[in-house]
């Protein structure tokens, strides 16, 4: 097996708390469409968030959700699709009002407070201080990946950012991993994807990468939706950098 020259991350669930950001967007969409629309809607706050990926109790997003893997323009067409459904309004203005309720949700985003996870600022200095280097590849645009990033301090960190919107075709196609390896020389024989839903997996085996890791948090269950993973994890520790440097070290 070949060194690790490049360690990419997803952003959402791998770097920033997922819950913290789409929690409070999913709200905002909804309550955006209820509050600048003529007609009243015909289904709750609650069915739009259970419908979209958001726990019954309303705390925790299901990792195999849209809310989770999905794009943007994906919760949009899950909107527009409930309102065809349910409101019997036709597609190309329910497409419409539903990107202008996420547009505006995206906007009150900047004033949501991000949360790193445990471990990940440790595991990025950790990683560069031996040479690896980092990217992140994300679901969301390439302007509000950067923002998040430069909120917690660790843009810096990263020799690129990419989005969905720099492509046709986001994860799990392999699209991203292209635009990196041309744009930034990526070599994608020596890169490891870190991710946290399944799509990042299909996505790095998909690009021809080194091999994938899923992180599962400890307190969640089951455990067997990253079926396409080399390795599975649930914490950023030592060991994982002793991986990934002792792969380096052997090989290098």
């Amino acid at each position: 097996m070949q060194k690790v020259e490049w360690v990419i991350f997803d952003k959402d669930g791998t770097i920033i708390e997922l819950d913290s950001i789409w929690i409070p967007w999913a709200k905002n969409f909804y309550l955006n469409l209820t509050e600048n629309s003529d007609f009243e809607v015909a289904f709750s706050l609650q069915h739009f968030l259970t419908t979209i990926g958001v726990t019954a109790d309303g705390t925790t997003i299901d990792p195999t959700s849209p809310l989770a893997v999905g794009s943007i323009q994906e919760a949009e067409t899950i909107m527009a699709y409930l309102l065809y459904q349910q409101q019997g309004i036709a597609w190309s203005e329910g497409v419409m009002l539903a990107r202008a309720a996420s547009s505006l949700a995206t906007a009150q985003q900047e004033s949501i407070t991000v949360q790193e996870l445990p471990g990940i600022r440790q595991l990025l200095i950790s990683l560069k201080e031996h040479s690896i280097r980092l990217g992140v590849v994300t679901a969301d645009s390439t302007a509000r990946a950067e923002l998040h990033l430069k909120q917690l301090g660790l843009w810096s960190l990263f020799e690129f950012v990419l989005g969905s919107d720099q492509v046709t075709s986001s994860k799990p196609f392999p699209d991203l991993a292209h635009l990196a390896q041309e744009r930034y020389q990526v070599s994608l024989e020596q890169t490891v994807m870190i991710g946290d839903s399944n799509a990042d997996m299909l996505f790095a085996k998909n690009a021809g990468m080194l091999y994938s890791i899923g992180i599962i948090p400890q307190d969640v269950y089951p455990k067997d939706y990253l079926p396409d993973a080399m390795k599975i994890i649930e914490v950023y520790d030592e060991s994982l950098i002793t991986l990934l440097i002792a792969k380096e070290d052997q090989h290098g």
